[in-house]
């Protein structure tokens, strides 16, 4: 599963050679080579250690905020920083460790979601400057819940639906949310393992050895075979998960959260026994111990889940990925990009530079002759190619012209049939139609004692020259025709005169076919 991973980590582009985790709160510290997790007694300086650790969710804040669409990249964080201090409410006086990262599948038209993580730069600083001083520089310093995505990005778990995890430490105890697989909400719990054990002692009326009740939650956890101690705890964890539930209540109303389909819980120590019993019971839901395989070598039956969940993160920003950092301990730029550096770079150039003038002038004379040579032959293979090219392209010309003149006679040849074949159908079809139509004019002009002497066609008009004895029967025929023909024909005439020798009536008219 991490083949890929450790070869990454060996590149030599790179030069990592070691993951080194680190619990700053407790001096626990192991290093990932090789696939596996070992536990080391002693930090020791190396560059070549990719450096991390988390920070305790006692020791910072998170929360969503909301930014325009419209705030450019090289704004963004500023525009948060200040949205934060506004709607957290932080000190103004008081310049705050604040990163962020975008939630995804939340961005709408107007705004883009956030989840930001804020500490005090003060609280940084005296938890981790200890392991400073030994290491000289740390890497990455993750918010400690929000590596637990890694375990769905690894396909430990099925991201699907809402997650819980209770995850108790010495100092510190937390409540996270997942919901598909991404970091939702988390918050810190007052119920450390300091505080379970301070408790206890109210409980039980004195004071119990300390270890000796780690050893006993380890061990036997809430089933202890003492009946005075099984009583306090029982009533000691029923206050815990009383306050679990009333955090859990805020929770689905805040985040819209319908149930949560699956409960883990665990500790920095291992599997506390009895643990999912009382969230099943208290809570309603189904619960899991917070152990999980990820694939890594280990020398001990239990490594607290963080350092596996840490080292996982830590591959992903080596490939490239950023995570939310705490970090005030960077690496020292490379020697390149120090001031000092490139002072003796410079100075070094210069003094390398003067001395090899001259060996520089005879290597560029020689360089320029060789490039000449081989311009030339290349000049010359170009200048036969051209010749080719063109020749070719007046073949192709020539070919192109006859083509054309082709084209033409074929496209005369088509127009001179296509005119013979138009006046064979006006013959075959427009003349007999034309024949019917005066033959029906005829039968018409019968009926009104109408007769005519010429018959002149035009494309679609036909003038008839009419006579008869009543001007009034040429007038009854030609709205007869009108009527009889409407929206087919179109009549006009001009006038109707009397010729007085013979005492008839003429007229031409005008019938266009519409």
């Amino acid at each position: 599963m991490f083949k890929a991973s450790r070869e990454t980590l060996e590149n030599e582009n790179i030069g990592f050679q070691k993951i080194v985790s680190i619990n700053a709160y407790q001096n626990v510290y192991y290093q990932f080579v090789n696939n596996a997790l070992q536990k080391i007694d002693k930090l020791q300086y190396d560059k070549r250690n990719f450096v991390i650790s988390t920070l305790d969710s006692k020791d910072f804040i998170s929360s969503i905020i909301e930014i325009s669409v419209n705030i450019p990249p090289e704004d963004l964080q500023d525009a948060i920083e200040l949205k934060a201090y506004d709607d957290l409410g932080l000190d103004q006086a008081v310049e705050y460790i604040i990163r962020y990262i975008e939630i995804p599948g939340q961005k709408t038209e107007k705004m883009r979601s956030f989840h930001v993580f804020v500490a005090e730069p003060e609280v940084v600083q005296d938890v981790f400057d200890p392991i400073r001083q030994q290491v000289k520089y740390i890497d990455y310093i993750y918010p400690k819940p929000y590596l637990i995505q890694n375990i769905y990005e690894r396909n430990i778990l099925e991201s699907y639906g809402v997650h819980g995890y209770l995850y108790f430490q010495k100092e510190d105890a937390f409540l996270a949310l997942f919901r598909d697989g991404e970091y939702l909400y988390s918050k810190s719990l007052k119920y450390s393992f300091e505080n379970i054990y301070e408790r206890f002692c109210e409980l039980h009326g004195e004071r119990v050895d300390e270890e000796a009740f780690y050893d006993m939650l380890q061990n036997e956890g809430l089933k202890t075979s003492n009946f005075d101690y099984q009583d306090h705890l029982m009533k000691l964890f029923s206050e815990i998960f009383l306050y679990v539930n009333d955090i859990l209540i805020y929770a689905k109303r805040a985040f819209e959260i319908e149930k949560i389909d699956m409960f883990y819980t665990g500790s920095e120590t291992g599997p506390v026994l009895g643990l999912n019993e009382y969230a099943h019971t208290y809570l309603g839901i189904e619960s899991s111990d917070f152990d999980f395989d990820y694939e890594m070598e280990k020398g001990e039956w239990y490594v607290d889940q963080f350092h596996y969940l840490g080292v996982l993160e830590a591959i992903k920003d080596i490939e490239g990925e950023e995570s939310p950092n705490f970090t005030l301990f960077f690496r020292p730029p490379p020697f390149v990009a120090r001031r000092s550096g490139q002072f003796i770079i410079t100075t070094a150039a210069t003094v390398v530079l003067a001395l090899s003038l001259p060996v520089y002038n005879y290597t560029y004379d020689t360089y320029v002759k060789i490039t000449n040579d081989k311009l030339k032959k290349e000049e010359k293979r170009l200048n036969t190619l051209v010749s080719s090219i063109k020749k070719e392209i007046g073949t192709l010309k020539k070919q192109k012209s006859e083509i054309l003149s082709k084209i033409k006679d074929e496209n005369d040849l088509f127009e001179t049939k296509k005119k013979i074949l138009a006046a064979i159908y006006d013959k075959k079809v427009n003349y007999p139609m034309k024949a019917k139509t005066i033959v029906s004019f005829g039968n018409d002009m019968s009926k009104f004692d109408v007769k005519v002497t010429k018959v002149f066609d035009e494309d679609n008009t036909f003038t008839l020259s009419l006579f008869s004895r009543s001007e009034k029967k040429i007038t009854q025929f030609i709205k007869y025709l009108t009527d009889k023909y409407e929206r087919k024909i179109h009549t006009d005439i001009d006038k109707i005169y009397k010729d007085e020798k013979s005492g008839i009536y003429h007229g031409d008219l005008k019938v266009t076919v519409l």
